[in-house]
């Protein structure tokens, strides 16, 4: 499976070329295993992130810092490295083995224990962990993540078949991933239920859940009997500090290990002998929904007009400087770059020019006029504040008044569930694959296996485009988004990359014609890591990286 998904799933070298164009890290260095008597001393990793952690479920969450921070609590079948080229086994012993091209075996290690006594991990456990997730009344955010499995069967102690419902391009990076397939204790899980667990999570990973102060921290510590090996960390504590600017101090006087730099601080860190600096591509899409149920922009004239009133460059440029870059057809440039897709005809049909005379003939001709108020939704930060200032700004230059109101992470969760906002600030992390956090977003819930969970309305990453052009009866529109679910599942069930090229620039083009979305840019970060951190380099894939199969960090204090 992996050697045919190196070849057609996508062009390795290309992409890994392109991302070296983009600012990627070089050589990876440090090895699993050291002996602590000849190396540094252990110590706790501080890192700051921005959000506070809803739920330590994996199966249940949303946060993309957590999605990665998860991989020190719980482990995966398969773990990707972290230049993005290869996914090697991980929990399991080798790749999955192809039976057929609709059942894989898979052979799990029988050296791996959970966490605090909880027992030895099985294929019971591999098992009850992704029937979970494709069960619908759980309604876990990660059931769409590997709908292309049927069932998952212990068909042995140690080994668990794979009853796929379609062959899948994705089955790799699904089983690497703690968005779709993290392996949890099953005895734990049924035990606690799942509110416990989502608290007291209990998993096989290298760390283990110390503490966790709400709005503060997450402190992990070392887990001595992890299958690689104890770690020389002995142990890991996010800090949760919302500003990145206050993060940087933290880092620059020594309290932190790692924290993002802002652009403005960018020189300052680069000047820091105490600081390494790492400029990532985020492989993310940042920019707006706009509300296409129910409000001033059901109509796709009226989605158009604000598309016209901004300049997509000064809108990045607010939102993040120069670490950043435009993304075309909702992926980053390395995506499209990777694919070969066809940017410069995107940016020709559907990103037009700022021109505010005809956004406001568009609202005219929407039947809106510029006589309406606009719900502008935020969460806290710097590059949401700079992006939802700027679209402000446009509004009130055509005679529109826009409020922007900033609300929690939680309470933004809510608003998008029950499409309670105009236009909300927008953004998910992706990766190399176009339906990696991006197009499998776009398809028809409704069309799902279980339907939806009944306290959400729709189908926010789309703005809720097919549930209202099924209340309003718009059939043309209709037939465009049927075309596109097909699309997108089609890409899904294909292995060969050509093949899957065609769905995604035929869907790009869906989308992009009814907008829905305002694709504003794809980000560059730059994280600072004090140079008392040893063996240690951050990834675009950077998921359980700080001890991994490729490197191990440590703290020389």
């Amino acid at each position: 499976m992996t050697d045919n998904l190196n070849q057609s799933h996508l062009d390795r070298r290309r992409f890994v070329k392109s991302m070296a164009a983009a600012g990627s890290v070089g050589l990876f260095a440090g090895c699993v295993g050291s002996d602590p008597e000849e190396s540094e001393d252990g110590g706790v990793f501080v890192i700051a992130t921005t959000d506070e952690v809803e739920t330590f479920d994996p199966r249940q969450n949303q946060l993309a810092w957590y999605s990665s921070a998860a991989h020190y609590l719980f482990d995966s079948l398969l773990l990707q490295s972290p230049d993005g080229s290869e996914f090697e086994p991980h929990l399991a012993v080798d790749h999955p083995e192809e039976i057929d091209e609709t059942t894989y075996v898979v052979e799990i290690r029988d050296d791996v224990e959970f966490h605090d006594d909880w027992g030895q991990l099985t294929a019971e456990d591999v098992e009850y962990s992704i029937n979970w997730v494709l069960d619908p009344d759980n309604a876990s955010p990660n059931q769409s993540n590997v709908a292309y499995i049927d069932e998952a069967e212990a068909t042995g102690e140690f080994e668990v078949t794979l009853h796929l419902e379609y062959p899948s391009g994705l089955m790799d990076r699904s089983l690497a991933h703690m968005n779709a397939a993290p392996i949890v204790c099953k005895e734990a899980a049924e035990e606690m239920g799942d509110e416990e667990f989502g608290q007291n999570p209990v998993g096989s990973g290298p760390f283990k859940l110390e503490n966790h102060d709400p709005s503060s921290s997450v402190e992990l510590v070392a887990n001595a009997d992890y299958f690689l090996g104890e770690p020389i960390l002995e142990g890991l504590e996010y800090r949760i500090i919302p500003e990145a600017e206050v993060g940087y101090v933290n880092l620059a006087q020594g309290d932190l290990h790692q924290s993002g730099v802002t652009e403005e601080l960018l020189g300052e860190a680069e000047e820091d002998d105490d600081i390494d600096t790492y400029q990532l591509s985020n492989m993310d899409f940042q920019g707006f929904i706009l509300n296409s149920l129910e409000g001033p922009f059901t109509d796709v004239r009226a989605r158009e007009a604000v598309h016209h009133l901004i300049d997509y460059d000064e809108v990045l440029d607010a939102a993040a400087g120069s670490l950043a870059g435009r993304n075309w057809g909702h992926m980053p440039q390395e995506t499209v770059d990777a694919w070969d897709f066809p940017a410069d005809e995107w940016e020709e049909n559907y990103y037009p020019e700022q021109d505010h005379d005809r956004a406001v003939e568009l609202f005219e001709e929407a039947g809106v006029g510029t006589d309406f108020e606009v719900d502008l939704v935020m969460t806290a930060g710097e590059a949401n504040e700079g992006r939802s200032l700027v679209l402000q700004n446009e509004f009130e230059e055509v005679g529109i008044d826009c409020d922007i109101r900033e609300i929690s992470t939680g309470d933004w969760l809510e608003a998008l569930n029950q499409a309670d906002y105009d236009i909300t600030t927008y953004g998910w992390g992706g990766n190399d694959d176009p339906d990696g956090y991006y197009y499998h977003m776009f398809r028809d819930l409704q069309n799902d296996e279980g339907g939806m969970d009944d306290d959400v309305v729709g189908h926010s990453s789309i703005g809720y485009l097919y549930e209202g052009s099924r209340e309003r009866g718009d059939d043309d529109v209709l037939e465009d988004l049927d075309r596109l679910d097909d699309l997108v599942r089609e890409a899904q069930a294909t292995v060969a990359q050509e093949e899957r090229r065609e769905y995604y620039v035929e869907a790009a083009e869906i989308v992009l014609s009814l907008y829905p979305v305002i694709g504003v840019y794809s980000a560059e970060s730059v994280t600072g890591v004090h140079t008392n951190v040893q063996n240690y380099e951050p990834s675009e894939f950077g998921e359980q990286e700080a001890f991994n199969h490729w490197q191990e960090a440590s703290i020389d204090e």
